[in-house]
């Protein structure tokens, strides 16, 4: 059975997992991780984060306005800073800061079956995805110039 808890104790609960060298395995809410994870009957293992992350980790943060999110790194910037993408998502949410990251996506489950991040159906799921996110970003640019009011 699930229950509900606050993003305080959900926190308070990851920290001390982390503490004992364990992961936390969850269910997210929300569809910005569609297709890969629908929120209702997917789980996902967060891991301490690493000193680093690497394009296309999937990591859990912080927003500054206190808001928790799980996202897709799309891009590594040379400031130090991450840009993150939801799989669901066009709009890049860019400079989140190294501070704001609170795990790292270690593995997940999908439709009830285990998936590991290193699995070769997962990388090939991001490479698809993100050539689907980058011609869908393309055919919208294409489609406001030739339709643009003049």
């Amino acid at each position: 059975m699930s229950e509900r808890i606050t993003n305080s104790e959900f926190l308070a609960v990851m920290d001390e997992a982390f503490k004992r060298g364990q992961e936390l395995k969850f269910t997210p809410s929300g569809s910005s991780m569609l297709p890969m994870l629908d929120g209702a009957d997917d789980t996902v293992t967060l891991g301490k984060k690493p000193d680093r992350l690497k394009k296309y980790d999937v990591a859990f943060y912080r927003r500054p306005s206190g808001q928790l999110v799980l996202h897709r790194v799309v891009k590594v910037c040379r400031d130090g800073t991450y840009t993150f993408c939801g799989d669901n998502q066009l709009v890049y949410e860019q400079g989140v800061k190294h501070e704001s990251i609170l795990a790292l996506m270690t593995a997940f489950s999908h439709d009830g079956k285990p998936r590991g991040i290193s699995d070769f159906s997962y990388r090939f799921y991001i490479h698809r995805m993100m050539t689907k996110k980058r011609l869908r970003k393309f055919l919208g640019r294409v489609y406001r110039k030739a339709f643009k009011r003049r």
